[in-house]
């Protein structure tokens, strides 16, 4: 029998540290990108204002709340998350808990403890940082007159950006750690493809949507360029960091679920297979009170069928898990190790589609002075969401898997496995 490894001396745990440090320093200076941007086109921010508004946004990678105060006594709590920077600090985070888990050794336990440092030393930065930023700005909307206070919210601001390092520094090291082909390593990777794939799908059906119908770009570049091209480029970079929440509110119904506006007693449908709501402004302002009121139906004042090309969208799911099905079981024979790995790897993915949902849904709690708090969610429910990304995620990903021929028979080549999956892209975070 041979020895157990000595524990790891605790200079082997300085990768861990650092790298949780450095994908902080990046994802924070990512941060800033916005306000520098606004100063380009002549935002005249003075600089520690700017420097806060940046911070903001990083805490928005993490979905931290932001608790907004108006001089009125009237509070709210902001919960969006820009998915773009998200995918940015996942990539970092992965490649820190890989490379961290690497320099400890083989021991599990050592591993288990380099991943954690990494995202810890990420996650509490940003909580001490957050203990002081305070932002005061003036609104100059109608419904927010005057100046308002934005705080981030402090428990969050340690705990979801811990969770979500000690996740992807972890999924870092175990892939790391596992062999070439091995089932767990491939199920991470398969899953994780899958995702990849449906989100990039999906804004290429968004895209080729507005190709095969102009008036709705026109009506878009009309609402964009509106205030000038300080404004337009300011809502076009919002729109990049949005794209994949986009595609997550895409996804959703492509599979079959629905994305819709959530309020204290109903629910206004937006987009669900079959029909698609009829937003004139009118009957947008009536749905949209009887959201917040008692008694209301969940379902649009006035709807239209779906054009039948709205169907198409059903490929981005469909696509999705055959690929990459193929892909994870194109290593092994027989078939039911094929559907093994493609089982598994459509648990990662409705798992993974499940916290992307969550995370792309934006969620309002007002309340003003004594009132009862109003609560309002835009997008998809996450769990329904999962369970249906589970259906297409095993299902098509063993019809993948039991599309391919016999390995050895037919002589199908072994897929060269990348040393990491995919990075993020713009179109496919």
């Amino acid at each position: 029998m041979n020895p157990p490894a000595p524990p790891a001396s605790p200079g082997a745990f300085a990768e861990a540290i650092k790298g949780g440090l450095g994908a902080f320093a990046i994802v924070a200076l990512a941060g800033q990108a916005v306000p520098a941007l606004i100063d380009v086109f002549g935002g005249g921010l003075a600089l520690p204002t700017a420097l806060k508004l940046g911070w903001f946004y990083e805490l928005a990678f993490h979905r931290v709340g932001i608790d907004i105060t108006t001089t009125g006594g009237a509070t709210a709590r902001l919960s969006v998350t820009f998915l773009l920077g998200t995918g940015l600090a996942l990539w970092l985070l992965y490649r820190a808990g890989r490379a961290a888990a690497g320099s400890v050794g083989p021991p599990l336990r050592d591993r288990a403890i380099a991943v954690t440092i990494v995202g810890l030393a990420y996650a509490i930065p940003i909580a001490v940082i957050t203990a002081f930023v305070r932002l005061r700005l003036d609104a100059g909307v109608a419904f927010l007159s005057g100046p308002v206070r934005l705080q981030g919210v402090q428990w969050q601001a340690f705990a979801f950006p811990a969770l979500l390092g000690i996740a992807a520094a972890g999924a870092g090291g175990m892939v790391g750690s596992t062999p070439r082909g091995s089932q767990v390593r491939v199920w991470l990777i398969g899953g994780w493809r899958m995702v990849l794939g449906a989100l990039g799908l999906a804004v290429i059906g968004v895209l080729m949507l507005a190709a095969v119908r102009p008036q709705g770009l026109a009506t878009y570049t009309r609402a964009v360029s509106a205030n000038g091209s300080r404004v337009a480029m300011l809502l076009l970079g919002h729109h990049a960091l949005l794209l994949p929440d986009q595609s997550f509110l895409v996804l959703a119904p492509s599979m079959g679920g629905c994305t819709s506006l959530d309020g204290p007693a109903a629910t206004l449908s937006l987009i669900c297979p079959g029909t698609l709501p009829m937003l004139d402004p009118p009957t947008l302002l009536d749905d949209l009170a009887r959201v917040r009121d008692r008694g209301s139906t969940r379902a649009p004042s006035a709807s239209w069928p779906m054009p039948a090309g709205y169907w198409a969208f059903v490929l981005v799911p469909l696509l999705a898990t055959v690929v990459a099905g193929r892909w994870v079981a194109a290593s092994v024979d027989g078939a039911g190790a094929r559907l093994r790995r493609a089982a598994g790897a459509g648990v990662v993915f409705a798992a993974l589609v499940g916290i992307g949902t969550w995370m792309a849904n934006v969620d309002v709690v007002a309340r003003a002075n004594a009132a009862g708090a109003l609560s309002f969610t835009f997008g998809a429910r996450p769990v329904p969401t999962a369970s249906l990304a589970l259906a297409w995620g095993v299902v098509g990903g063993s019809v993948g898997a039991l599309t391919l021929g016999r390995r050895q028979g037919e002589g199908t080549p072994v897929p060269v496995e990348p040393d990491d999956p995919v990075p993020p892209s713009p179109t496919s975070v």
